[in-house]
């Protein structure tokens, strides 16, 4: 059985990816966009349903009428929801043979920022950096859009930076550390 935040989960998804749904009253339209993304293959009609009217109550998608149409919309709340899973799920690829160059954040972010500063790096770790020194972080694998998503996200986007370099005086340390030799 599914759990309703994973129902959740693939529905702000769906959402996400169409954007406004515009689906016709008796919602053959929202049926077929589903069917496109394999939530019926996953879910039953009444799981789907069911967490529907969840998302709804608890003011993450909207339902009204515009004409003889229903739409659905994704609200803000929905928006953060959904950003919130995509950070979740968030992890930096391995590429099958490595380009032999290092990505390095690194940051100088304010005290007022000292949250957001510490859910980044927080973040970082869980999606495949190892800590070099305070404020410096390495990769071997490019990252460069999930760094500027959290960048985004975490709203400290002036205060880092990104780096790839091809030497490093501690690469042996690296290699080791991410098992790539």
């Amino acid at each position: 059985m599914a759990k309703r935040s994973e129902i959740a989960k693939d529905i702000l998804y769906v959402l996400s990816k169409v954007g406004i749904l515009a689906v016709v009253i008796v919602a053959p339209g929202m049926a077929e966009i589903f069917r496109q993304y394999d939530l019926y293959k996953k879910y039953s009609k009444t799981q789907i349903d069911r967490s529907f009217k969840g998302l709804e109550n608890s003011r993450m998608v909207s339902i009204g009428q515009e004409g003889d149409k229903t739409v659905i919309k994704l609200t803000k709340k929905g928006k953060e929801k959904w950003l919130k899973f995509k950070i979740d799920d968030m992890k930096i690829k391995p590429q099958k043979k490595w380009d032999r160059k290092w990505r390095l954040v690194t940051y100088d972010i304010p005290v007022e920022f000292n949250n957001n500063r510490k859910e980044f790096t927080r973040k970082l770790g869980e999606i495949g950096f190892e800590l070099v020194q305070k404020s410096l972080w390495a990769c071997p694998y490019p990252c460069e859009d999930e760094v500027d998503f959290l960048k985004e996200i975490y709203e400290i986007r002036p205060f880092v930076r990104l780096i790839t370099a091809e030497e490093i005086d501690i690469k042996a340390d690296l290699i080791k550390r991410f098992k790539l030799g």
